[in-house]
């Protein structure tokens, strides 16, 4: 998975990205992205590349890191639900199939989150691999 963004602090061998989070990641954090809480989100990333504060830069993710925690942020909660009705029907019907629906859905939101924190305090999961060449601005556009 790949991203652009602006470097803001080098520490040792890391960089700390600002990144424009897509519509498609949602909350899912599997990339190593963490949201600030101000609409800024900013991604850890080994400096490859040995980029400087204020560039652009492109960071590369492990794909397969994404599509584990898309797997269980997404899919996991379905799963546990269904199973919590499936097995709610067999024992006593749909008012059991309900209660053991909604028990194994709250379950699940304490695997995602379990999984969720074992993501953030693993290694760094993204590297910059590229600076960036700012655009050239056209003289009729500077201030």
């Amino acid at each position: 998975m790949e991203q652009v963004g602006r470097i803001v602090e080098i520490v040792g061998d890391k960089a700390k990205v600002l990144v424009e989070r897509g519509e498609v990641c949602g909350k899912c954090g599997g990339c190593g992205i963490s949201l600030s809480g101000k609409g800024e989100n900013y991604l850890q990333a080994l400096n490859t590349v040995n980029a400087a504060v204020g560039q652009t830069v492109r960071v590369t993710s492990d794909t397969g890191q994404v599509l584990k925690a898309s797997f269980v942020v997404y899919i996991v909660p379905i799963l546990s639900l269904l199973s919590g009705l499936w097995l709610g029907q067999l024992l006593d019907g749909d008012l059991s199939a309900l209660i053991l629906g909604v028990v194994f859905l709250l379950l699940s939101y304490l695997v995602v989150r379990a999984y969720d924190r074992k993501v953030a305090r693993g290694k760094v999961q993204a590297a910059v691999v590229e600076v960036l060449e700012e655009p050239a601005v056209p003289a009729d556009e500077r201030c």
